[in-house]
């Protein structure tokens, strides 16, 4: 897997370094953690940067405690650690001088008029490169938007990627299903669904586990507590794993013990309208329309009102990427893109429901990834 997270980023990188060239941009520096993995495939590079410069080596500036395991892992990169002094017995030349004064003078040296920075990102470096940049002379474009939409269009060897970070997170929560009865704590479930997503080999989580019981379920991004589930309460599981870089996310929504009547109905519209939604997928259909697929079903069974988010949302390196599936969006949904489709009911105080797959988006359909049945 390892290997192939490798072809993946020089792909990216090569088609970033086309994309510059055709705006007219003689350089680059990326700023966003998620974009520095999307292009180097560095899990975790906090703190570093990417500083692209046209018929050269790219440069990685990592902090100085970062080196050796960025030297060990990448390959194609110039590797430059920096700190704000030398360390004392290591070989290893560390630039200590102010990171954005270097990066505009490695831009100036070579006459760089026109740089792109993934500015939608607001950091510090960038900020301050951005000023000294036009100070000197030296125009700025906002290329945050463009690394976006590229990496809204997954290779074959990301959805490789993603179906795995899915299987991981369906085997999780089926552990979860497994231990969830009357008198269990929320939070000892997500340790159990938390657990199996270690042990299989994730890196971690691509967001922070849900399982929220009974009035708990009415919000949507409930934090499990200590509270117990109880006979016929409605219990929304919501996981993903994250697995060399890419994330899983679904959800499902459970009773222990017999479910009251109004609870049953709810599920069964919520699932109706995940399918009609799916349904709708394909290439070149608005995002837009895939909402209304699944608001207007809800709106059949008097629940639209209850629905309060989006229906979906891309999802890659980030849980959260383009496009978005809600009310107003401008967006369209295009082949290559993984989306969530998520809709879901939420009573204040008495209970919710939401269920979510993820869809890889083909010419005329929607791929549902998940293996797992939505209901039970």
């Amino acid at each position: 897997m390892l290997a192939e997270l490798g072809s993946v980023t020089q792909k990216n990188l090569r088609n970033l370094t086309s994309k510059l060239e055709a705006e007219g941009l003689e350089a680059a520096l990326i700023v966003w953690e998620s974009n520095i993995f999307y292009l180097t495939g560095l899990l975790k590079p906090s703190g570093s940067y990417l500083l692209i410069l046209k018929g050269e080596e790219p440069k990685l500036l990592v902090p100085a405690l970062d080196y050796w395991r960025v030297s060990d892992l990448v390959r194609g990169f110039e590797v430059i650690p920096y700190a704000s002094y030398q360390l004392p017995g290591v070989d290893i030349n560390v630039l200590t001088r102010k990171l954005h004064e270097y990066i505009v003078d490695e831009l100036s040296s070579r006459n760089v008029r026109k740089v792109g920075i993934d500015l939608s990102y607001i950091t510090s470096l960038a900020s301050k490169v951005e000023s000294r940049a036009r100070e000197r002379g030296i125009e700025v474009k906002d290329i945050g938007n463009l690394i976006a939409d590229m990496r809204s269009i997954k290779s074959n060897e990301e959805v490789s990627l993603m179906r795995r970070a899915l299987e991981i997170t369906e085997e999780a929560l089926w552990r979860g299903l497994e231990v969830l009865k009357p008198g269990i704590k929320e939070c000892e479930v997500a340790a159990e669904i938390e657990y199996v997503i270690k042990s299989k080999g994730a890196e971690g989580l691509a967001f922070d586990t849900i399982v929220a019981s009974g009035p708990n379920a009415s919000y949507p991004h409930a934090i499990p507590s200590t509270k117990e589930v109880r006979e016929g309460e409605a219990v929304v599981i919501d996981v993903g794993a994250k697995f060399c870089g890419y994330c899983a996310d679904m959800t499902r929504t459970v009773v222990a013990g017999s479910p009251p009547p109004e609870v049953k109905k709810a599920i069964e519209a919520v699932n109706e309208a995940v399918l009609n939604a799916i349904d709708k997928v394909a290439d070149g259909v608005k995002a837009e329309e895939v909402d209304e697929a699944a608001r207007s079903t809800l709106r059949k069974y008097g629940l639209d009102k209850y629905f309060i988010h989006s229906t979906g949302h891309g999802v890659g390196i980030e849980v959260h990427e383009k496009p978005r599936l809600g009310k107003g969006s401008n967006e369209v949904v295009k082949e290559g893109m993984v989306i969530t489709i998520e809709p879901g009911v939420y009573l204040h105080k008495r209970y919710g429901v939401r269920i979510e797959n993820m869809i890889l988006v083909k010419k005329n359909c929607g791929e549902v990834l998940n293996k797992k049945p939505n209901t039970f």
